[in-house]
């Protein structure tokens, strides 16, 4: 809606303590005009979602990352707890921020219920936080940003808050390819994956998204081969699980497909769910309820399971 006088604004306000309230108010000096939405879900006290704690920390290189911390319930002790990373980590994304998103994230609320410490970090290469902190990635994706998620699993390891050896990674598209990423380029973080619609080589996506980034494969060989989650399979050790859906017209099932021969050359096991009706993200309910509990039960059966006070 836009008023052609410019006398008034819509004025949306949410945090992660307070889901959106939405106003409409005077230009001219904010005063409020009216309520347009302002009605508590009462689905939130039912599902007894929780806020994460917004954290700072620093990675290798000094620079000063941002992070939220999902916390289990007390009844599951003080930890160290198994922890389960949610992670997009590519440009054009902000995920932590104090906005009602972040406590909405079911999934990240039901692991946390389920005893899983849940950690969301913005790496480097993410957005609104300047041309330097994002232009970290510039030829050479799957790099800084997995640096980055390393580190904060360390500070969460120093802090004692996660088990060093119980910690898992899930994303999807750029998550999934940073998922995928993380599992072999530090098996030595990360024991398990769930790679959702990953990108596995950037020869294979949209030029005007990846050129913008990588340049092109003749010009940026070296960097192409290294930004491949192909050429990082001899070092996986840990558990992982891929998802992809097989009209998929963002990321071409092709990308998945490469992986798997990749995986079956190097001997490594993985767990694979396909959607042979679904695009880029599964839409239908039914498949939406299905991978979300494939996806919880790869967790318990390679984190929950093993040794540790959480």
């Amino acid at each position: 809606v836009c008023d052609h006088a410019c006398r008034r604004f819509v004025d949306t306000c949410h945090s992660i303590q307070h889901p959106a309230r939405v106003e409409l108010r005077s230009l001219k000096d904010g005063a409020h005009l009216a309520t347009i939405h302002d009605r508590l879900d009462p689905r939130i006290a039912e599902y007894d979602l929780q806020p994460p704690r917004l954290v700072q920390l620093h990675n290798r290189d000094g620079d000063l990352l941002h992070a939220a911390v999902f916390h289990p319930p007390a009844i599951h002790g003080d930890g160290p707890f198994p922890t389960v990373v949610f992670v997009y980590g590519g440009p054009h994304s902000q995920l932590v921020a104090n906005h009602w998103n972040l406590t909405a994230n079911l999934r990240a609320q039901y692991l946390r219920n389920l005893g899983f410490l849940v950690f969301v970090l913005d790496n480097r290469g993410t957005s609104r936080r300047g041309l330097v902190f994002e232009s970290t990635i510039r030829w050479d994706m799957g790099h800084r940003e997995v640096e980055d998620q390393m580190d904060g699993v360390r500070w969460l390891v120093a802090h004692g808050l996660s088990d060093a050896e119980r910690v898992g990674i899930y994303g999807a598209s750029y998550g999934g390819y940073m998922a995928a990423m993380c599992l072999a380029r530090a098996p030595q973080t990360f024991q398990a994956a769930v790679a959702i619609s990953p990108v596995t080589h950037w020869d294979g996506y949209d030029t005007h998204y990846t050129e913008h980034y990588m340049g092109t494969p003749q010009s940026n060989p070296q960097g192409y081969l290294q930004s491949s989650v192909m050429a990082h399979v001899a070092n996986l050790s840990g558990r992982l699980m891929l998802i992809h859906g097989l009209i998929d017209e963002n990321v071409h099932f092709r990308h998945t497909a490469r992986l798997i021969n990749a995986l079956i050359a190097a001997r490594k096991p993985y767990d694979l769910l396909l959607f042979p009706d679904e695009r880029h993200m599964p839409r239908k309910p039914d498949d939406q309820v299905y991978m979300e509990s494939l996806i919880i039960d790869f967790f318990n059966r390679n984190l929950a399971a093993r040794g540790g006070s959480g």
